[in-house]
């Protein structure tokens, strides 16, 4: 009840008085930039996927002094029952809705919006997803101007696909492993047409969500002197999960380390934020494996604890801010885990190499950050859309995140 109470003062109250001042103060600018309107359309039914606004709101100022942006943050139901939308102020609608929404409800609600706020106004849809498929497929490609992932397919023309289950990785274990996605809610993905493909555009993941920018600010990298644990990975999950063949394998692949004499640190149990970070901070190398999706938060927070990141092969995968590069900011395994102790093995052997992959993927996310790249990000997806362009943003122009503090 409290929660429901807070989303609504935020949704009613907070959100529209902060859209009402960032209008005055953009009225007070003068005429150097020109104001831009977006409307921010998401049903707020899943916090890790409207996390992806996140750097919108946190450096709204200065987005608004550089760019003339306005964000204007609605719940879509709202909007959509609303009968005092002007619909011609906006450049542009970012949409997002939940993945367990239905099919036909989705479609019916991104339909509603187009009909809502007809061209000229944009209609970009924000995916949120965990993996790296597209939501409805080219039902709903058809009804906006872009498709915007937070990471996506290397190789476009996989959008054409018919993975078994909702996506590749579930794909990947009904091939390898048996496990049947007939009676799931998705129980195979959508192609999209080709000629909707130019539609899906890539724009900034996770590593912007508010928990790692926090993170970033916060802390330091651990010492090579603070390490006392050669591998750790704490990724249990419930055998009856359809992930568990992308995480189970994780132990037995590590068993030959253990027996060689090395400090190997798989835990199972649960233990609280400030514990697992511990683990990470005294580890030479965290694993992360896949889950939902190829990116989770672990990836960002083994490079910010000092760790090196080793993870199955992410070649697949195109993303911003990019700390998947092989063997210069994380190290590939298979997906199988068949060379996992092999590999780990030989960075624990080598103590120059290992240290200068975990530094130069700090640095690689520390750059990022400094130089404002999701804003850029931003630039491209409104480019690609149409809408009207705005000032650029340089390295030299763009204000950084906050000095990380140790």
């Amino acid at each position: 009840m409290l929660t429901a109470l807070k989303e609504k003062f935020r949704y009613r109250v907070q959100y529209p008085l902060r859209y009402a001042m960032d209008q005055v103060r953009a009225s007070m600018q003068g005429s150097s930039v020109k104001p831009t309107r977006i409307l921010i359309a998401s049903d707020n039914l899943a916090v890790t996927s409207d996390e992806q606004f996140a750097p919108l709101f946190a450096h709204r100022e200065y987005i608004r002094e550089k760019t003339g942006i306005l964000f204007d943050q609605r719940l879509v139901d709202e909007v959509l029952a609303s009968s005092r939308v002007d619909s011609t102020s906006y450049a542009a609608v970012f949409a997002k809705l939940s993945f367990v929404t239905p099919t036909p409800k989705a479609l019916e609600k991104i339909a509603r919006l187009r009909q809502l706020f007809p061209h000229p106004v944009k209609l970009i849809y924000f995916d949120g997803d965990d993996d790296s498929c597209i939501q409805w497929g080219g039902d709903l490609l058809a009804l906006v101007d872009l498709y915007v992932k937070k990471h996506m397919f290397a190789d476009i023309s996989w959008y054409q696909k018919q993975f078994i289950g909702k996506n590749n990785l579930t794909d990947y274990v009904a091939r390898e492993h048996g496990i049947s996605f007939a009676e799931n809610f998705i129980p195979h993905s959508s192609p999209s047409p080709s000629s909707q493909l130019e539609k899906i555009v890539l724009g900034y993941n996770i590593g912007l969500d508010n928990k790692i920018t926090t993170l970033f600010r916060d802390t330091r990298p651990a010492l090579p002197s603070e390490k006392t644990v050669d591998v750790m990975c704490r990724a249990a999950c419930k055998p009856d999960l359809w992930i568990y063949p992308l995480r189970g394998p994780i132990n037995q692949a590590l068993a030959p380390l253990a027996t060689q004499g090395y400090n190997v640190l798989v835990p199972n149990q649960r233990v609280d934020q400030a514990g697992y970070y511990q683990e990470m901070r005294s580890s030479r190398i965290c694993i992360s494996p896949f889950g939902y999706g190829e990116l989770c938060w672990r990836d960002f927070e083994t490079v910010l604890m000092g760790c090196l990141l080793v993870k199955p092969d992410m070649s697949h995968i195109r993303t911003e801010p990019n700390i998947f590069i092989p063997g210069v900011t994380y190290v590939p395994v298979k997906w199988d885990f068949s060379d996992l102790a092999e590999v780990c093995a030989k960075y624990l052997a080598d103590d120059e190499a290992r240290i200068a992959i975990t530094q130069r993927a700090y640095q690689a996310l520390s750059d990022y950050y400094a130089e404002f790249g999701f804003l850029k990000s931003l630039r491209n997806i409104l480019a690609r859309a149409g809408v009207e362009s705005f000032l650029p943003v340089t390295g030299s122009q763009a204000a950084s995140f906050p000095e990380a503090r140790g």
